[in-house]
């Protein structure tokens, strides 16, 4: 919990508290999250900005990496990066510390390594290295409801798996160093719900949609997410649904396409992600949070093995799910 400002929507009663660590709830999901997250970022990576219908002139598929115009086969972008200087700072402080995790974007900004920052999270960093506190620093207004939150959030949704309070808090404090917008907050939080609740084992994800719609409150996102239950009642195609949902970068898009991925294909990862970066769009983020989601449900040993081996940094993202899976068990004891 980061004991800052506290969110206006409340919990309903069933979802308050702590439970115990349920079965399900696997370091080997903790790895498939994370390690999950930066397969679908590679993937789509060399895509990014693309219409689907010229993606899929040329890729009916996509289940191998290869190169973009800046980073090789397997690299990862700036949606990994931040990911994982917030995965960094929850190990390295036990928990949430958002004053922390902004100080680890400005040294990430500082180290030149940026491969596609997006123009928010630069602004809120620059607002950052003047001196800006961060609670103040997230860019507001409409324009500021970008997926640069929901991109990076999954770390949350593990260590606070078994306390949802804690994370709708942690989901507003991390969020708003650079996107202080009530959308881009309720794209977050949807995506960390569904990590928790798929480690918490909810072997029902088709539930998922409106569960996660109810978490959030009313909202773009929320009436999205109901957009896309809808899709996936009428059993639309994944590429239709998509169009029809969005794939660029506003979250209220990215958070229902991603989710539309997974459940289309929950057993598997690969068409999951695929999925994702042949729609076009934000290629790279839209299969990041599908491949992260996918990831926790299905864990790290049913992803393809090549492509663990191969993403950039493999064993690094599984030390860290470990240590993610080390806190939320003490978080778990009575």
């Amino acid at each position: 919990m980061n004991g800052g400002e506290q969110p206006t929507t409340s919990l309903e009663p069933s979802q308050k508290g702590k439970g115990k660590m349920p079965n399900p709830c696997t370091e080997d999901r903790f790895a498939g999250c994370l390690v999950g997250l930066a397969i679908g970022d590679a993937l789509g990576m060399p895509f990014e900005g693309l219409g689907a219908r010229f993606i899929q002139a040329h890729h009916q598929t996509v289940t191998e990496f290869l190169p973009g115009d800046d980073l090789a086969a397997g690299q990862y972008t700036d949606d990994t990066k931040m990911m994982l200087c917030l995965a960094d700072s929850i190990v390295d402080n036990g928990g949430v510390n958002p004053e922390d995790v902004a100080r680890r974007f400005v040294a990430w900004f500082d180290s030149g390594d940026l491969r596609g920052i997006g123009m928010t999270c630069l602004e809120a960093i620059l607002n950052l290295t003047g001196g800006t506190p961060w609670r103040e620093s997230g860019k507001r207004g409409e324009w500021a409801a970008g997926n640069g939150t929901a991109m990076r959030i999954a770390p949350v949704g593990l260590v606070d798996c078994l306390d949802l309070e804690s994370l709708r808090e942690d989901c507003w404090a991390t969020s708003v160093i650079t996107h202080n917008n009530p959308e881009a907050v309720a794209g977050a939080t949807a995506v960390a719900y569904v990590i928790a609740r798929l480690l918490r084992g909810d072997r029902k994800p088709e539930a998922l949609l409106t569960e996660a719609a109810d978490f959030v409150g009313q909202c773009e996102v929320s009436r999205r997410l109901q957009k896309a239950h809808l899709l996936l009642e009428r059993d639309t195609p994944t590429l239709e649904a998509l169009a029809e949902l969005g794939t660029s970068g506003y979250v209220v898009e990215t958070v229902a396409s991603a989710l539309y991925c997974f459940l289309r294909t929950p057993q598997d990862f690969l068409s999951t992600c695929s999925s994702a970066v042949v729609a076009g769009g934000d290629t790279d983020t839209t299969a990041a949070v599908a491949g992260a989601i996918s990831g926790a449900y299905n864990g790290i040993d049913k992803l393809p093995a090549h492509l663990v081996s191969q993403v950039e940094d493999s064993q690094r993202l599984q030390k860290l799910a470990g240590d993610l899976y080390l806190l939320a068990q003490r978080a778990d004891q009575p």
